[in-house]
């Protein structure tokens, strides 16, 4: 029986010396394409992915040695958990490894946009030197709506204790969770009453386009608008509309529908222009879970689930 464990992605060293140390022959492809796994899979027992590459059934159908999958960072959508389960084949994903990061990455965006820090330094590199423009409003005092309180959103949740906020949280699936500054509370309450309103969804049918026009067409207080979970969850093009129609105060976004840049469309490189020309749109590269520290702590739980160390 074959012990091969095939690698679809960069991992940090301790996956690999750790599964080394197991017995397991490694191969290590993290460039691998979706045509080339599938002539390979057929003799591997182990697969890591990340979310480069989609193991549908027609992939999967193909894995006859495969026993488990293992998932570095959150998110299953790419995986078709069903089939594998049907399989036999055991999935496992690591969001406590980089929820902390991805907390810590939200808030960042956040008060980058609410004191005017990536935009008045771009201004500064310009030679201008404004300030009474570059007023900023205080995240201290203000309501914070988190909409999907699951790894991440919890953790945005912890970053933000050191603030004097009030946080409403909106979860479908999760009840009793409630503190003195955490709150249970409707989509409708938190587009009527949050400052800041954050996305922490998982990418599904019931969630794509989640932020769509009919949802920023709700919005009462022109909150600032943050996204760290899926691009897919944000109708770029509705976003848009928000900020031409002063919807929102700003939007901060670390995912796109599309990724990366040079996956973009002709329309989607379009509507990401218009969005750059709003000085209070800040979009990083998917980077929100992808610190040092979360490199080596999503792959110390990959291998827990798996039973490997």
């Amino acid at each position: 029986m074959s012990n091969q464990v095939i690698i679809t992605a960069p991992v940090h060293p301790f996956l690999l010396e750790t599964l080394q140390g197991k017995g397991f022959e490694l191969l290590y492809e993290p460039e691998i394409s979706y045509e080339a796994l599938s002539a390979i899979i057929e003799n591997a027992i182990g697969l890591i992915v990340t979310t480069r590459l989609k193991i549908d059934a027609v992939i999967l159908e193909k894995a006859n040695q495969l026993q488990w999958i293992g998932r570095i960072g959150s998110g299953m959508e790419l995986i078709d958990t069903e089939f594998a389960a049907a399989k036999n084949i055991k999935c496992v994903s690591s969001p406590e490894g980089n929820r902390t990061t991805v907390g810590e990455h939200t808030l960042g965006l956040v008060l980058s946009l609410m004191n005017r820090i990536h935009s008045s330094s771009k201004e500064v590199q310009a030679g201008k030197w404004i300030r009474d423009a570059n007023r900023a409003d205080e995240l201290t005092g203000k309501t914070v709506g988190i909409i999907g309180l699951g790894n991440t959103g919890s953790a945005f949740a912890k970053v933000l204790s050191g603030f004097e906020v009030e946080i409403l949280a909106h979860d479908i699936y999760k009840t009793g969770f409630e503190t003195a500054h955490l709150k249970s509370a409707s989509l409708e309450r938190i587009q009527a009453e949050a400052d800041v309103i954050s996305l922490h969804l998982p990418l599904s049918q019931l969630t794509k386009h989640y932020a769509n026009e009919a949802f920023f067409n709700g919005l009462i207080k022109r909150p600032y608008f943050i996204s760290t979970c899926r691009g897919a969850v944000t109708d770029t093009a509705a976003l848009l509309k928000a900020l031409q129609n002063e919807q929102i105060r700003g939007a901060g976004l670390d995912v796109l529908e599309n990724e990366p840049l040079s996956n973009l469309s002709s329309p989607e490189s379009a509507l990401l222009i218009d969005l750059q020309a709003f000085p209070n749109f800040l979009l990083t590269p998917h980077i929100a879970g992808y610190s040092k520290e979360a490199y080596y702590k999503m792959a110390i739980v990959v291998l827990e689930k798996l039973d490997l160390i």
